[in-house]
């Protein structure tokens, strides 16, 4: 296939650096992205088979101008670097006029991995209410409730399930109201897509899951043999840490039932290692019984950010052979544990079917990283060192107070309050219904509004006026 890059002048030399199999043609602008369909309206676009154009331009009508060119022109990389890995699919994928081609391939990776895992949903070992375990299958992702709320359940399972939960577990306090639980099991068990579990050695507890049709109990332990007289149909799991008292009580459980799931318990920072030599002696073992890491104890119990831990713990856990990961949201500093989790098990498993590592698979926990430092513009011949102005002039129309609530950015002024989920669209909103005359006003509420916007995505605090707080990288 014949492919024409087109770009302008600033970026030129890294184009032809990184088109070594396709032709350039460089505009008469300095930035690519600046580049309409008139600048090419002169360019020997019918000797190509591909034109592929800047993709921060996907603003313009590309669909009418090949049309009427009659040549394919179809959206490049955002950024010239990326050109090295979009020309190796100009004949595998079929580029868009609106998505940029790095993100189109990204997402097709994607799409690919997702597909290539699901497809080892067949080999399992039991179903839970139409959830498979074991096998080969992904491992599945159970999320915590801590102390389930009556008032706030039905929406927290509903953010749990669509954050990638594919078992809801309800966590039981040792001091607990029978009513209460009750109530919340009912609940949950009657509301929830996925299946419920109770996590208790309470059996008075587990009496009250088992009568609302739970259906898996966690957790069977040395010290309450006794609820094995309580289950009916219900998946098992059975905590230890000393082996031998594990694989007694799995004996006992699978005497019950055939739906069993063995914990040895995964244990906070420092013992973490000793815990995972468990694992793996386990599995040793027994090849078969499936396995349930718990990495709830570690991200909970650290002061560091979960992403990256969970995708580690993750990755872990596909090499011992765990079927089960269990985490939750109990604190400030682990929300989106679960999104996390459930991608790092996709990640774990196409790692595990392709036999290399975790990368590459249009699936990505990166979010302060990058894998790619583009190269920077050459800097200006002239320019003007940038000062600040400590002066300070009201703006006339009135000011602004803006906070986060609710998962929105609220934007409170005298005349009005304005509501979104990004700088833009609240920033429009003002400028539309005249609430700012100032241009430095104007400057300083576009920054505190993204600075907000981040604070949403990130799920930090934003404070007004104040810088957001990115620990060691501030």
């Amino acid at each position: 296939m014949k492919v024409l890059v087109v770009t302008g002048r600033l970026a030129k030399d890294l184009v032809y650096r990184s088109s070594s199999n396709a032709d350039v043609y460089v505009c008469d602008v300095d930035v690519a992205a600046f580049i309409t369909p008139e600048m090419l309206k002169d360019a020997p676009l019918e000797n190509y088979d591909l034109v592929l154009v800047p993709g921060l331009t996907a603003d313009c009508n590309w669909a009418e101008f090949e049309s009427r060119r009659g040549v394919k022109i179809r959206l490049g990389p955002m950024h010239a670097y990326d050109l090295r890995e979009v020309l190796k699919f100009v004949e595998k994928v079929e580029f868009s006029h609106k998505i940029p081609a790095c993100k189109l391939i990204e997402s097709k990776k994607a799409e690919e991995t997702i597909k290539a895992v699901d497809s080892l949903e067949n080999s399992y070992k039991f179903e839970i209410r139409g959830i498979r375990i074991g096998g080969k299958s992904r491992m599945k992702v159970i999320a915590e409730i801590h102390r389930p709320n009556l008032d706030n359940l039905r929406e927290m399972v509903d953010y749990y399930v669509e954050s990638g939960a594919d078992i809801i577990d309800l966590g039981i306090p040792i001091n607990f109201d029978c009513n209460l639980v009750s109530k919340a099991v009912k609940m949950a068990v009657d509301h929830s897509k996925v299946p419920v579990s109770v996590d208790t050695f309470s059996p008075k507890a587990i009496e009250i899951a088992v009568n609302h049709g739970v259906d898996m109990i966690m957790s069977l332990s040395s010290s309450n043999t006794e609820i094995l007289d309580l289950i009916e149909d219900q998946a098992l799991v059975v905590a230890e840490r000393d082996s031998e008292k594990l694989f007694n009580l799995l004996e006992l459980a699978k005497a019950k039932t055939e739906r069993v799931i063995a914990d040895p318990i995964l244990d906070p920072p420092l013992k973490v290692a000793e815990s995972i030599e468990r694992y793996l002696e386990f599995r040793k073992r027994d090849p078969e019984t499936p396995l349930l890491f718990g990495v709830g104890n570690v991200t909970e119990l650290s002061d560091a950010d979960s992403i990256g831990i969970n995708a580690l713990l993750v990755f872990i856990a596909e090499e011992i052979g765990c079927n089960l990961i269990f985490t939750t949201e109990a604190s400030p500093k682990t929300a989106g544990s679960i999104r996390e989790v459930r991608k790092a098990t996709y990640l774990a498993k196409a790692a595990r079917i392709r036999e290399s590592p975790p990368k590459d698979t249009g699936i990505s926990l990166l979010v302060l990283k990058e894998k790619v430092k583009y190269e920077s513009e050459k800097v200006a011949e002239k320019f003007i060192e940038a000062k600040k102005t400590e002066e300070f002039v009201r703006d006339p129309c009135g000011d602004f107070i803006i906070f986060i609530s609710n998962g929105k950015i609220f934007c409170k002024h005298e005349k009005a309050v304005i509501a979104g989920k990004s700088a833009k669209e609240i920033v429009d909103t003002v400028i539309r219904l005249g609430l700012v005359s100032r241009l430095d006003h104007a400057a300083y509420l576009g920054r505190e509004l993204m600075k907000a916007e981040i604070a949403l995505k990130l799920n930090k605090n934003y404070i007004q006026d104040r810088d957001l707080n990115f620990g060691m990288y501030t």
